[in-house]
């Protein structure tokens, strides 16, 4: 054959280009294949460096202390595209790479980069690719790496590895990449990579948003994964159950209940030894290459099942536990020699049961990527041929296991079902009895008020109608009649906010939560709200709910249609028992409010809180608020709200010979925040007060 008559392809720059941007899908998947390029050059460190203060012309850096390239073996392997490097190379069955497409990654960043690479400190060698808009339309020109000789790095680091490559790409379009934190590309980095891999190779990681973040120290990355939060996790192979048994077989997770989240389910993970009942180990798979060569697959890693995806719930269980926009940890990761192949194998079983979204798992199956057998990778790089028989294979036995964990979790929550209806019944009781208790302080009072000439005979039928009328009530009432939503509304003129604003705050201090209370004043209500909406919202929080009312009346008050509206629903809705109310001027009170049969108190900026009447009258507004939150607490099975402690003061004998009441310093540190600047000293200083009370 005539050699000068064969014609040899020619790449152009355009080539370059398409081949480079069609082989990934995201910067972050072009990013880890430069990591993996310095992992399969034997480096024990690989460095990323990313420089996005302006998101448009980002700099990044990947740089490592591998084995390094001379300039011969730049010439000959780097810019030959194509190349399988485990023809050729000693590790040829560990090495990540085969198609030899994984440097163009660059390209898929930034058309302008450098490739620096030594074997030692003074072999270094430094190459430039400008692959500029103009080339990219010429058909001229010929991609080539241009020699450098001094070029300076952004980050420095580099030249002090005795060996090994750095790539510096500049110009690095990231604006349609949010500001990523470093605990997020932390967990997208060590997805790309198996557990084995981080444990023997180290990937470090710097990303600077801002001047200040210059002299940050570079991070490791670090596989987090929330194991703490799982039913159950299968090993199929016995050093991943032993790694896992052994820092997670005691591990509990909590669940709280839908009704009643105060109380929480609490089971142990367990961890389970699969290895040798998972089918897929010691299936022959024949080489298409050689019918003499038949070869098992070897199935190794975990697959696990979360108690929950809710990030609260989970993140209570394990803090490792992440789930975002920019992170979502529910895949089922395969993994061969140690790189990311399959980015979700959950895709491709195409599981729709029900908890199949609490799967998470990473998984390795080493036939996919034997170098007796055919490359399975899709021309994405980020997927394999779901029609290989491998895969096939591979996806009948993850299967089985998938739907045995899920089996576990649906027993999970039949328990929880079970012991929730327990709680449902015991709430019941507690809601029946309150009930049962109101009619009884109802019976007396109407009783009560019969006068002492009343005709006996007539007396007890009334008594009688009342009981009986209690016992067909409390017999037929169910339990989703019963209220279980005890609530504080604060009715007021935000005018004359700061004697509210003391009692609300003070409320959520020692532990009334902020759902508990309906205030419109506090700092993280909206500032302007529709008048109709406005309405509806006060009259559902008055009347579909048990609600005691606190009253702030003040001149602005009776001016306030809202502050009339409020008083009238409550006067239309409750008795003169579910409200309190104090005033800055007993002329201020709407005579609706009935005074003579309520609790009253006069408050006002100037009142004097060192006084016996008004300290206790404060105490006793706040323990009535706190009793009537308890009673839902309660109900609904939660934690009670602890009560302020009355305060006998001293008499002036007794403050002349030096006894003197010791108060509350919540409610001092309150007053003086919220109402009077000033008493907190002046408590101080007379030595009136204790430590809070817990």
């Amino acid at each position: 054959m005539d050699d000068e008559k064969n014609i040899h392809f020619k790449f152009s720059y355009l080539a370059l280009k398409l081949l480079g941007k069609n082989l990934y899908s995201n910067a972050w998947a072009a990013l880890s294949e430069l990591v993996a390029n310095g992992l399969d050059a034997d480096a024990t460190d690989v460095y990323v460096y990313i420089d996005m203060r302006d998101k448009r012309k980002s700099v990044i850096e990947v740089f490592d202390n591998g084995r390094g390239m001379t300039y011969e073996e730049m010439r000959d392997n780097y810019v030959y595209i194509g190349r399988n490097r485990r023809e050729d190379q000693e590790d040829a069955d560990t090495v990540m790479g085969r198609k030899g497409i994984g440097k163009l990654a660059a390209l898929y960043l930034s058309r302008h980069y450098w490739i620096s690479s030594k074997k030692n400190k003074t072999s270094q060698v430094t190459y430039e690719m400008d692959f500029s808009r103009e080339k990219e339309t010429s058909n001229e020109e010929t991609p080539q790496l241009l020699n450098v000789p001094n070029k300076i790095f952004a980050d420095n680091s580099y030249s002090k590895f005795d060996h090994g490559t750095m790539v510096s790409m500049q110009d690095v379009d990231l604006k349609g990449y949010a500001t990523v934190s470093m605990e997020a590309l932390n967990n997208i980095f060590s997805d790309f990579f198996s557990i084995e891999n981080l444990q023997r190779q180290h990937i470090f990681l710097k990303i600077v948003t801002s001047d200040e973040d210059l002299d940050n120290e570079y991070l490791k990355v670090e596989k987090e994964i929330a194991f703490k939060n799982m039913v159950e996790i299968l090993c199929f192979d016995s050093a991943t159950y032993s790694r896992l048994s052994k820092q997670y077989s005691h591990s509990q997770f909590s669940l709280p209940y839908k009704k009643f989240p105060s109380e929480k389910f609490t089971a142990n993970t367990v961890v389970t030894d699969a290895s040798n009942d998972n089918l897929i180990t010691g299936h022959d798979f024949q080489s298409p290459y050689n019918p003499d060569i038949k070869k098992a697959g070897t199935l190794k890693g975990w697959i696990g099942i979360h108690s929950s995806i809710k990030s609260k719930v989970a993140e209570e269980n394990d803090s490792k536990f992440r789930k975002n926009k920019l992170y979502n940890p529910m895949k089922l990761r395969v993994y061969v020699r140690n790189k990311l192949a399959i980015n979700n194998f959950l895709s491709t079983i195409n599981n729709t049961q029900v908890f199949v979204n609490f799967i998470e798992g990473e998984i390795s199956f080493d036939i996919l990527d034997d170098n007796d057998f055919p490359d399975i990778a899709t021309t994405s790089r980020q997927d394999m041929d779901e029609n290989d028989g491998r895969i096939r294979i591979l996806a009948e036995n993850v299967q089985t296991e998938i739907t045995r964990l899920i089996a576990s979790r649906m027993d999970i929550r039949k328990k929880m079902k079970e012991k929730e209806s327990d709680l449902s019944r015991t709430s019941d009781d507690e809601a029946k009895q309150n009930l049962k208790d109101t009619f009884d302080v109802l019976i007396n009072k109407t009783l009560t008020q019969s006068s002492e000439e009343s005709d006996r005979e007539f007396r007890k039928n009334s008594e009688n109608s009342l009981q009986n009328l209690k016992s067909d009530v409390l017999q037929h009432v169910k339990g989703s009649l019963l209220k279980r939503k005890y609530m504080i509304f604060f009715s007021h003129s935000r005018a004359n906010r700061a004697i509210t604003d003391f009692y609300y705050y003070l409320l959520r201090a020692v532990g009334v939560n902020e759902d508990e209370m309906f205030y419109t004043s506090k700092d993280t209500s909206l500032q302007v709200m529709i008048n109709g909406k406005l309405s509806e919202i006060s009259r559902r929080n008055i009347t579909d709910a048990n609600t005691t009312i606190f009253f702030y009346t003040t001149e602005d008050f009776k001016r306030s249609e809202y502050c009339m509206f409020e008083g009238g629903a409550a006067w239309a809705t409750r008795t003169p028992d579910d409200y309190l109310v104090t005033f800055d001027d007993i002329s201020n009170v709407p005579e609706y409010l009935n005074p003579d049969a309520s609790f009253m108190l006069k408050l006002t900026k100037n009142t004097n809180i060192f006084s016996g009447d008004n300290y206790n009258g404060i105490v006793q507004i706040l323990n009535t608020l706190i009793q009537h939150i308890n009673v839902g607490r309660k109900i609904k099975l939660l934690d009670q709200v602890p009560l302020f402690e009355p305060v006998d003061f001293a008499d002036k004998v007794q403050l002349k010979n030096g006894i003197v009441p010791k108060l509350n310093s919540n409610i001092i540190d309150y007053w003086d925040q919220y109402v009077h600047e000033g008493v907190k000293q002046e408590a101080l200083d007379k030595k009136y007060l204790v430590p809070e009370y817990d």
